[in-house]
């Protein structure tokens, strides 16, 4: 009796850390317009298309079924919350992995805290965007593998991780890194029988299938789809190749601020777990995935590279956690561990906190975005940040209905997530570098330019009137 009382006291800690990180996600969503690639996702899911009609290098056809299918039943505002929705299956499926692969229930449940407080898998907890119900379903696959009391037989696990491994795919070509270690396991273990995980594939990844079908019909074969999707055709189509940001380890320190992003997703437990090789044989398929992932992230030339670790952060968590529950002393053990998943918030907003108060300086954008402080939004996903709103709210008193605003990538996700939501009706969106009859608004509501970055080619051939934010555009 009283042994059960102490268990279930020591799991209390762990699981009000698991409840209040997915708490705090919901509290600092960004909301239903948001920046960028988010503010397009959001805008795109309302448009009713549920299939992508082709499967590049930037579709995610079950990601856009899915955020359709959301919309359609529950509208922007829920929408916006997804991922944070998402962190609850998600912690479920990282305390089953934990289990199968040794964790008692109160390191299991600190690992999901740890996996959630990390910096990039809340930071895209609060957006919108692909990585969080991709990182969901790798987590799946390997929670299945591991799963010793499942009562499914060798064939329908094998099935059953086929599936996972289509859907993963069918959002994000990562899968075929993060999953490849797990693929090995299998082929090794099972033999033929890993042949099985392929209609279980087929089936994950039918929601691709109309793209593809469309893709065929446009005169691609399928060896050519195959490498659009991976990594775009260099030289055979007119968009971006992302070959030649893969494993750029050259640039590294020239792009040393993204670098230093990911690496914030290494505080607390996760360098534990990154660092020491583990001497358990299910933490080492682990560890092997989540090193193929870090490996692969850091050295990816992107921006946002960050993003692509989330799979391989929540599986460090795991094995962090679980080495140190290995290393501590017994004396120090709960109280140290207990405090772990707090590591990575209370550093990074320790540093904020010292940044906002003007003691230290750190690098911004060299572009630097109306509202929105890069810092904040960027480093410290803990604190709300609703800069996009408030971006376009100004634009709803100053660009009147029938007015034409010009703009970036960037600005342009949350003019189009806004106006999605129900704002700057009557206002019509164009990028820089396709906008065309500029002069027919001129005499009309007028012409706006959010702002010169990236944009020269507009702000050269017309007088810009400074605005509270940003431009409007007058004839020379």
């Amino acid at each position: 009796m009283v042994e059960a009382v102490r268990s279930r006291a020591s799991i209390l800690i762990p699981l009000l850390l698991v409840i209040g990180a997915i708490i705090a996600s919901f509290l600092a969503s960004s909301g239903p317009i948001q920046w960028m690639d988010n503010g397009m996702f959001l805008a795109d899911a309302t448009e009713g298309q549920y299939f992508s009609q082709t499967l590049g290098p930037l579709d995610h056809p079950l990601y856009l079924f899915f955020t359709t299918a959301l919309y359609a039943g529950f509208g922007s505002h829920v929408l916006s919350l997804m991922n944070s929705l998402l962190l609850i299956p998600l912690a479920w499926a990282i305390y089953r992995l934990a289990r199968g692969v040794g964790a008692t229930a109160q390191t299991a449940l600190l690992s999901a805290a740890a996996a959630i407080l990390c910096h990039c898998v809340f930071w895209i907890s609060t957006k919108a965007e692909v990585y969080l119900l991709h990182t969901l379903l790798v987590t799946l696959a390997y929670m299945v593998h591991f799963d010793a009391k499942s009562r499914l037989g060798a064939l329908q696990k094998l099935f059953l991780i086929g599936l996972l491994t289509g859907l993963a795919a069918a959002i994000h070509q990562l899968t075929f890194i993060v999953l490849f270690p797990l693929y090995v396991q299998l082929l090794w273990q099972h033999r033929a029988r890993t042949l099985m995980t392929l209609p279980g594939f087929l089936l994950g990844f039918a929601v691709a299938f109309p793209g593809i079908v469309n893709e065929m019909r446009g005169g691609l074969g399928l060896i050519d789809i195959g490498h659009r999707y991976l990594i775009g055709i260099p030289d055979k189509t007119t968009e971006q190749s992302w070959q030649g940001a893969l494993f750029r380890f050259d640039d590294m320190w020239h792009e040393k601020n993204s670098v230093v992003l990911l690496v914030l997703s290494l505080i607390g437990p996760q360098i534990v777990g990154l660092v020491l090789f583990p001497k358990n044989p299910g933490l080492r398929l682990l560890w092997c995935a989540a090193m193929m992932n870090f490996v692969f992230a850091i050295s990816y030339d992107v921006t946002d590279r960050f993003t692509f670790f989330l799979p391989g952060a929540v599986l460090v968590s795991i094995i962090g956690v679980m080495q140190l529950h290995r290393l501590l002393p017994r004396s120090a053990t709960t109280g140290v561990l207990n405090a772990s998943p707090l590591v990575a918030p209370v550093t990074i907003l320790g540093v904020f906190a010292i940044y906002a108060s003007g003691i230290i300086g750190l690098p911004a954008h060299k572009e630097p975005l109306p509202f929105r402080d890069d810092i904040h939004y960027f480093m410290a996903p803990y604190l709300s940040d609703r800069s996009a709103e408030e971006f376009v709210r100004s634009y709803e008193q100053s660009a009147p209905q029938g007015a034409l605003i010009i703009a970036d990538w960037t600005p342009n996700g949350a003019l189009r997530s806004a106006q999605a939501s129900g704002l700057l009706k009557g206002r019509t969106f164009e990028s820089c570098d396709e906008v065309k009859d500029i002069d027919h608004y001129l005499q009309g509501p007028g012409a706006f330019l959010a702002r010169t970055s990236y944009c020269g080619m507009i702000a050269d051939r017309f007088t810009l009137e400074t605005l509270p934010v940003g431009y409007e555009l007058r004839a020379k």
